[in-house]
């Protein structure tokens, strides 16, 4: 592990951080990224799937969010400064061991593989590229293949490396391989929250999730604040993002605990989840196995044809159609569906991409929430709060930015821990009472009113006209998804056929566009804009309609171009993103199921283009 030299230059009687620790960074792993990251919890901050001793996207950007609120260098890495300000550190001041570097032989057992490698340290291999958000091709299979080389390829280029699609010495320090057989720790159970009642610890699989957690636990979480008469944006879909955090803050809030966003043992007690003492309930026969639930290649029979009828009816191709042979298309056809819903691209049918399917499901209780209408709806009365989804946040959230704060995730309308951050912030660069909340001198000083309107800044509302895609189609909420290279999803994909059209949603003009070419993440694309600001991005396309260019005026509901697989992309589909007033991206989840429009497969071909002027 590369040593860093501290931020600044330790007092002589400060405790001496423990140099094994300074320079971890994503990619990194073992018991040291283990101790970073409980050190993290303790501090209150979330880091989705706990101590596991491997440094991902989300533990960096819990790394960038402790960092944020400590004024440090919000670099993403371990530095001395950070260590420090974790408490990391030894009582008494030693002599400053020598950095241990990994046995040749142990990376020697991974520098060097390529195509044609199998066995154990594939399979490792493959695990450490899914984790850090690279599409693997065939999925976790222990064969060294011409997917694996691609992903190999596509990691190398992220971090700046000789693209050889083989793995050497350098490859593997990247990714954090360091011997044979890596380090695993178990995760100790989560603390609670600062501000939370600390009850006895019990056994508690939801203790930790937090925002870009995903699968089952998430959606019976969902599914408890749901029953506990929260609003869940997107309903119970099993991907913890800001809608998730929002609705826990709003139960802690309104049951008095600790408002963190995240679950801990209190909220999880008090949502009925793991509780010590189950309620009483009337006995229900054990659910039987869902039959879907681990089908994988080389399975045969109906089940399998199920299968590739739901992908297909998704707009995913399955090459071979619905035969009930589970080959290698229907492992790709999965793996690219897997890979737009955030699932493990394990080739594999999980609990979560069944029940996303609809295979061996009952028939729902209730019906899905209704969505959010199309615009984000302001809470009424004084200043925005923590917990509060809203116009009106964002809007505050924008000012932050501009002001020169920064604010991870962006001005997204939620108002969570890194709002709170980016505001003690301000109001230390700013001389003002830190309260980490939105005072009348931070509204004045930014220019903001409770409305959301202000001298310097507007609301701008967001109504999309048209669905932006030709069906059949399928989409959930993916916004802020992990991806590779410390990457959230700024956007939602939407899967349909190759070749299906693409509408402008509003009145606007063409205002940029994309153009694929090797290592592009966009693809081809285009921007629809409009004189408020706001613009619509369309990625991944496989071409442009006739006479779209950058200039030319088009009406809602004008084809602009044809779903694609270009670029960064697993299946064909349309990535859609909001800006409102030309800012940062909103979740566009609630616009696009308030006119869910994957039903209708009639082509609509009207145009009434504008020559670019």
């Amino acid at each position: 592990m590369p040593i860093v030299a501290s931020a600044a230059p330790q007092p002589v009687n400060a405790p001496l951080v423990a140099q094994s620790l300074v320079g971890l960074r994503q990619g990194s792993a073992g018991a040291e990224v283990a101790t970073v990251q409980r050190a993290l919890i303790s501090a209150g901050v979330a880091v989705p799937g706990g101590a596991d001793g491997r440094f991902g996207p989300a533990t960096r950007a819990a790394v960038i969010n402790f960092q944020s609120t400590k004024g440090l260098a919000q670099s993403g890495e371990i530095d001395t400064a950070t260590a420090l300000a974790l408490g990391i550190s030894t009582p008494t001041p030693t002599p400053t061991p020598t950095p241990t570097t990994p046995a040749p032989t142990a990376v020697a057992a991974y520098g060097g593989l390529q195509v044609g490698a199998t066995g154990a340290s594939v399979t490792d291999l493959q695990e450490r590229l899914v984790a850090a958000g690279v599409y693997l091709a065939g999925g976790v299979d222990g064969q060294f293949g011409k997917g694996t080389a691609a992903a190999v390829a596509q990691y190398q280029r992220w971090n700046g490396l000789t693209r050889s699609g083989a793995v050497d010495a350098v490859t593997a320090s990247k990714l954090g391989i360091t011997s044979v057989a890596p380090l695993a720790p178990a995760t100790p159970p989560a603390p609670a929250a600062p501000d939370e009642v600390t009850v006895e610890s019990t056994a508690h699989p939801y203790i930790g999730l937090a925002v870009g957690a995903s699968g089952p636990l998430v959606k019976e979480v969902q599914q408890a604040l749901i029953n506990a008469g929260m609003t869940v944006r997107g309903g119970a879909d099993g991907v913890f993002g800001n809608a998730t955090k929002a609705a826990v803050s709003k139960f802690q809030e309104a049951n008095g605990l600790g408002v963190s966003g995240a679950i801990y043992e209190t909220t999880a007690i008090k949502l009925g989840l793991g509780a010590t003492t189950p309620p009483v309930a009337p006995p229900v026969a054990p659910a039987a196995p869902n039959p879907y639930v681990g089908l994988t290649l080389g399975a045969q029979g109906p089940l399998v044809k199920d299968l590739q009828t739901a992908l297909m009816g998704t707009g995913i191709v399955v090459r071979g159609g619905a035969d009930g042979s589970f080959g290698n298309a229907t492992k790709s056809a999965l793996i690219g569906f897997q890979s737009v819903n955030a699932i493990p691209q394990t080739g594999v049918v999980t609990a979560q991409g069944a029940r996303i399917l609809n295979l061996g499901m009952p028939a729902a209780p209730t019906a899905e929430p209704t969505p959010e209408p199309n615009a984000f709806a302001p809470t009424a009365g004084d200043f925005p709060k923590k917990g509060e989804s809203s116009e009106r946040v964002r809007v505050f959230q924008q000012l932050l930015v501009d002001s020169g704060m920064n604010l991870v995730g962006g001005a997204d309308g939620s108002f969570g821990n890194a709002t709170a951050s980016a505001i003690t912030k301000f109001q230390q660069t700013n001389g003002l009472t830190v309260t980490g909340t939105v005072t009348q001198e931070v509204a004045d000083k930014l220019g903001f009113s409770e409305s959301g309107t202000s001298p310097t800044s507007t609301a701008v509302a967001v109504k999309l006209d048209r669905f932006p895609i030709q069906g059949r189609c399928y989409f959930g909420n993916t916004w802020h998804a992990p991806r590779g290279n410390g990457r959230l999803h700024e956007g939602v994909d939407v899967i349909a056929g190759e070749g299906n059209l693409l509408y402008a949603v509003v009145d606007g003009t063409i205002t940029k566009q994309y153009w694929d070419r090797p290592g592009a993440l966009a693809g081809n694309g285009l921007r629809v804009g409009q004189d408020n600001g706001s613009y619509f991005t369309y990625l991944h396309m496989s071409g442009f309609a006739p006479g779209i260019e950058v200039g030319t005026k088009v009406k809602a509901g004008d084809v602009v171009g044809f779903v694609g697989n270009t670029g960064s992309s697993a299946t064909p589909h349309l990535h859609f993103e909001i800006h409102p007033g030309g800012g940062a991206a909103v979740n566009p989840y609630p616009y696009l199921k308030a006119i869910d429009d994957c039903g209708n497969t009639t082509p609509q071909h009207q145009s009434s283009f504008a020559p670019a002027a």
